[in-house]
Protein backbone atom coordinates (compact mmCIF):
# COMPACT_ATOMS: atom_id res chain seq x y z
CA UNK A 1 0.00 0.00 0.00
CA UNK A 2 3.11 2.31 -0.10
CA UNK A 3 2.36 3.42 -4.03
CA UNK A 4 -1.18 5.12 -3.25
CA UNK A 5 -2.36 8.16 -4.87
CA UNK A 6 -1.98 9.48 -8.36
CA UNK A 7 0.81 8.45 -10.75
CA UNK A 8 3.35 11.62 -11.02
CA UNK A 9 7.04 12.03 -11.35
CA UNK A 10 6.79 13.44 -7.27
CA UNK A 11 7.32 10.37 -4.81
CA UNK A 12 6.33 11.29 -1.39
CA UNK A 13 7.79 9.99 2.66
CA UNK A 14 5.09 9.72 4.91
CA UNK A 15 6.67 9.96 8.37
CA UNK A 16 4.38 9.23 11.64
CA UNK A 17 6.04 10.04 15.16
CA UNK A 18 4.56 9.00 18.53
CA UNK A 19 5.24 10.12 21.29
CA UNK A 20 3.68 10.51 25.23
CA UNK A 21 1.50 13.41 23.42
CA UNK A 22 -0.32 11.53 20.84
CA UNK A 23 1.14 11.39 16.88
CA UNK A 24 2.19 13.85 14.59
CA UNK A 25 1.90 12.82 10.76
CA UNK A 26 4.38 14.53 7.84
CA UNK A 27 4.19 14.22 4.45
CA UNK A 28 7.35 15.22 2.76
CA UNK A 29 8.78 15.53 -0.94
CA UNK A 30 11.47 13.09 -2.22
CA UNK A 31 13.00 15.12 -4.48
CA UNK A 32 14.24 18.13 -1.71
CA UNK A 33 12.95 16.81 1.74
CA UNK A 34 10.45 19.41 1.76
CA UNK A 35 7.56 19.12 4.14
CA UNK A 36 4.19 19.29 2.18
CA UNK A 37 1.47 18.52 4.76
CA UNK A 38 1.78 18.32 8.41
CA UNK A 39 -0.92 17.12 10.98
CA UNK A 40 -1.07 16.80 14.91
CA UNK A 41 -3.53 14.12 16.62
CA UNK A 42 -3.58 14.27 19.98
CA UNK A 43 -4.49 11.52 22.61
CA UNK A 44 -6.28 12.75 25.28
CA UNK A 45 -7.02 11.22 28.51
CA UNK A 46 -9.39 8.06 28.50
CA UNK A 47 -8.61 7.72 24.81
CA UNK A 48 -7.45 4.60 23.44
CA UNK A 49 -4.10 5.63 21.33
CA UNK A 50 -4.52 2.80 18.39
CA UNK A 51 -8.22 4.47 17.77
CA UNK A 52 -7.04 7.90 17.56
CA UNK A 53 -4.05 6.53 14.72
CA UNK A 54 -6.43 4.29 13.32
CA UNK A 55 -9.10 7.38 12.56
CA UNK A 56 -5.55 9.36 11.66
CA UNK A 57 -4.35 6.43 9.08
CA UNK A 58 -8.17 7.07 7.63
CA UNK A 59 -8.01 10.43 6.52
CA UNK A 60 -8.72 11.29 2.54
CA UNK A 61 -5.85 13.39 1.73
CA UNK A 62 -3.52 10.14 2.35
CA UNK A 63 -4.62 8.66 -0.80
CA UNK A 64 -3.60 11.99 -2.37
CA UNK A 65 0.24 10.86 -2.38
CA UNK A 66 2.47 8.44 -4.01
CA UNK A 67 3.99 7.10 -0.49
CA UNK A 68 7.62 5.22 -1.64
CA UNK A 69 8.55 5.12 2.41
CA UNK A 70 6.56 5.02 5.80
CA UNK A 71 8.54 5.53 8.48
CA UNK A 72 6.78 5.07 12.63
CA UNK A 73 9.17 6.73 14.50
CA UNK A 74 9.01 6.52 18.67
CA UNK A 75 9.84 9.94 20.48
CA UNK A 76 10.04 7.50 23.66
CA UNK A 77 12.70 6.57 26.21
CA UNK A 78 16.19 4.82 24.60
CA UNK A 79 19.04 3.57 25.95
CA UNK A 80 22.23 3.21 23.77
CA UNK A 81 24.38 -0.35 23.40
CA UNK A 82 27.95 -0.90 21.98
CA UNK A 83 27.29 -3.01 18.85
CA UNK A 84 30.00 -6.05 20.67
CA UNK A 85 27.39 -6.27 24.16
CA UNK A 86 24.19 -6.38 22.45
CA UNK A 87 21.92 -9.44 22.96
CA UNK A 88 18.49 -9.57 21.63
CA UNK A 89 17.56 -11.65 24.65
CA UNK A 90 18.83 -9.08 27.36
CA UNK A 91 16.63 -6.06 25.78
CA UNK A 92 13.91 -5.91 28.22
CA UNK A 93 16.38 -6.62 31.37
CA UNK A 94 18.81 -3.97 30.38
CA UNK A 95 15.84 -1.49 29.23
CA UNK A 96 13.88 -2.27 32.75
CA UNK A 97 17.75 -1.11 34.50
CA UNK A 98 17.74 1.82 32.62
CA UNK A 99 14.16 2.81 32.79
CA UNK A 100 12.69 1.12 36.10
CA UNK A 101 9.09 2.86 36.05
CA UNK A 102 8.15 2.10 32.55
CA UNK A 103 5.49 -0.57 32.00
CA UNK A 104 7.03 -2.51 29.02
CA UNK A 105 6.79 -6.27 28.02
CA UNK A 106 8.95 -8.25 25.49
CA UNK A 107 6.88 -8.07 22.61
CA UNK A 108 7.30 -3.67 23.01
CA UNK A 109 11.33 -3.84 22.15
CA UNK A 110 12.53 -2.44 19.53
CA UNK A 111 15.91 -1.97 18.68
CA UNK A 112 18.31 -0.17 15.76
CA UNK A 113 21.68 -0.60 14.71
CA UNK A 114 23.82 1.96 14.49
CA UNK A 115 26.71 0.86 12.23
CA UNK A 116 28.62 3.93 11.88
CA UNK A 117 29.01 4.71 15.99
CA UNK A 118 29.21 0.34 16.18
CA UNK A 119 26.27 0.72 18.73
CA UNK A 120 22.56 -0.54 19.39
CA UNK A 121 19.59 2.22 20.04
CA UNK A 122 16.82 0.00 22.24
CA UNK A 123 13.85 1.60 22.80
CA UNK A 124 10.18 0.33 23.10
CA UNK A 125 6.95 0.67 20.74
CA UNK A 126 3.77 -0.45 22.22
CA UNK A 127 2.91 -3.65 19.72
CA UNK A 128 -1.30 -2.19 19.44
CA UNK A 129 0.52 1.18 17.95
CA UNK A 130 3.01 -0.69 15.31
CA UNK A 131 -0.09 -3.52 14.41
CA UNK A 132 -2.40 -0.88 13.09
CA UNK A 133 0.19 0.93 10.99
CA UNK A 134 1.06 -2.50 9.72
CA UNK A 135 -2.76 -2.46 8.58
CA UNK A 136 -1.85 0.22 6.36
CA UNK A 137 1.51 0.39 5.16
CA UNK A 138 2.86 -3.53 5.95
CA UNK A 139 6.41 -2.26 4.76
CA UNK A 140 6.19 0.65 7.47
CA UNK A 141 9.96 1.18 8.92
CA UNK A 142 10.29 1.60 12.80
CA UNK A 143 12.84 3.78 14.57
CA UNK A 144 13.79 5.86 17.12
CA UNK A 145 14.44 9.65 17.76
CA UNK A 146 17.21 9.35 19.91
CA UNK A 147 18.37 6.79 17.22
CA UNK A 148 17.78 9.21 14.17
CA UNK A 149 19.80 12.53 16.03
CA UNK A 150 22.54 9.79 16.63
CA UNK A 151 22.89 9.17 13.15
CA UNK A 152 22.66 12.65 12.15
CA UNK A 153 25.05 14.01 14.42
CA UNK A 154 27.51 11.36 13.91
CA UNK A 155 27.45 12.48 9.98
CA UNK A 156 28.16 16.15 11.02
CA UNK A 157 30.70 15.43 13.34
CA UNK A 158 32.30 13.31 9.92
CA UNK A 159 32.69 16.09 8.15
CA UNK A 160 34.37 18.48 10.36
CA UNK A 161 38.55 18.68 9.77
CA UNK A 162 40.37 16.77 12.09
CA UNK A 163 41.15 19.52 14.97
CA UNK A 164 44.61 21.01 16.07
CA UNK A 165 43.48 19.89 19.43
CA UNK A 166 43.62 15.88 19.34
CA UNK A 167 41.74 15.82 22.74
CA UNK A 168 38.82 18.11 21.82
CA UNK A 169 35.78 16.83 22.24
CA UNK A 170 32.24 17.70 20.67
CA UNK A 171 29.29 17.22 22.37
CA UNK A 172 25.65 17.68 20.53
CA UNK A 173 22.66 18.45 22.15
CA UNK A 174 19.12 18.60 21.05
CA UNK A 175 16.42 20.15 23.28
CA UNK A 176 12.67 19.33 23.25
CA UNK A 177 9.64 19.96 25.17
CA UNK A 178 10.30 17.50 27.91
CA UNK A 179 13.65 16.00 27.36
CA UNK A 180 16.81 16.19 25.59
CA UNK A 181 19.40 13.84 24.22
CA UNK A 182 22.94 14.40 24.10
CA UNK A 183 26.13 12.84 22.37
CA UNK A 184 29.44 13.43 22.54
CA UNK A 185 32.33 12.64 20.10
CA UNK A 186 36.30 12.06 20.48
CA UNK A 187 38.22 11.82 16.54
CA UNK A 188 35.02 10.95 15.06
CA UNK A 189 34.24 8.12 18.34
CA UNK A 190 30.93 8.03 20.10
CA UNK A 191 31.79 7.97 23.27
CA UNK A 192 28.47 8.96 25.37
CA UNK A 193 24.75 9.39 24.21
CA UNK A 194 21.81 9.56 26.52
CA UNK A 195 18.45 11.34 26.56
CA UNK A 196 17.38 12.73 29.59
CA UNK A 197 13.82 14.19 31.13
CA UNK A 198 13.86 17.63 31.88
CA UNK A 199 10.89 19.96 30.90
CA UNK A 200 12.29 23.44 31.79
CA UNK A 201 15.23 25.38 31.72
CA UNK A 202 16.76 24.98 34.58
CA UNK A 203 16.35 21.11 34.91
CA UNK A 204 18.39 21.48 31.38
CA UNK A 205 21.12 23.44 32.44
CA UNK A 206 21.29 21.03 36.35
CA UNK A 207 21.89 17.75 34.49
CA UNK A 208 23.53 19.00 31.05
CA UNK A 209 26.19 20.74 33.30
CA UNK A 210 26.14 17.44 35.11
CA UNK A 211 27.04 15.19 32.65
CA UNK A 212 29.88 17.78 31.27
CA UNK A 213 31.65 17.33 34.30
CA UNK A 214 31.33 13.87 34.82
CA UNK A 215 32.78 12.92 31.12
CA UNK A 216 35.21 15.43 32.13
CA UNK A 217 34.83 17.88 29.16
CA UNK A 218 36.64 21.02 29.43
CA UNK A 219 34.52 24.10 29.88
CA UNK A 220 37.27 26.25 27.75
CA UNK A 221 38.41 23.87 25.26
CA UNK A 222 35.40 21.58 24.25
CA UNK A 223 32.93 22.06 21.83
CA UNK A 224 29.15 22.04 22.90
CA UNK A 225 26.33 22.40 20.34
CA UNK A 226 23.21 23.28 20.96
CA UNK A 227 20.07 22.55 19.00
CA UNK A 228 16.26 23.51 20.52
CA UNK A 229 17.61 26.08 23.44
CA UNK A 230 16.09 28.78 24.01
CA UNK A 231 17.88 32.56 24.53
CA UNK A 232 17.75 32.09 27.98
CA UNK A 233 18.94 28.43 28.27
CA UNK A 234 21.97 29.70 25.81
CA UNK A 235 22.97 32.51 27.52
CA UNK A 236 23.02 30.47 31.07
CA UNK A 237 24.92 27.82 29.24
CA UNK A 238 27.56 29.89 27.58
CA UNK A 239 28.57 31.70 30.59
CA UNK A 240 29.91 27.97 31.95
CA UNK A 241 30.73 26.50 28.54
CA UNK A 242 33.47 28.80 26.28
CA UNK A 243 32.77 27.27 23.33
CA UNK A 244 29.05 27.03 22.49
CA UNK A 245 27.59 26.99 18.74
Amino acid sequence: MLATGSNTLTGYRLSIRFGADGFSFSVSSTLDGSTVQADRFPVQEGMASDDVLRKALQKPYLMDYHFQGVELVADTPATIVPLEHFSKGDMLAFYRLCFPGQPVSVSDMQYQILSPVEAVMVFCLDQDILRTVQEFYPDVKVSCDDARLLERFASEQEKRPAPADAGLRHAYTCFGEKRFFIAVFHRNKLQYACSQTADNDSDRTFLLLGIWKALDLRPEHDVCHLEGASGELLKTISEYILNVE
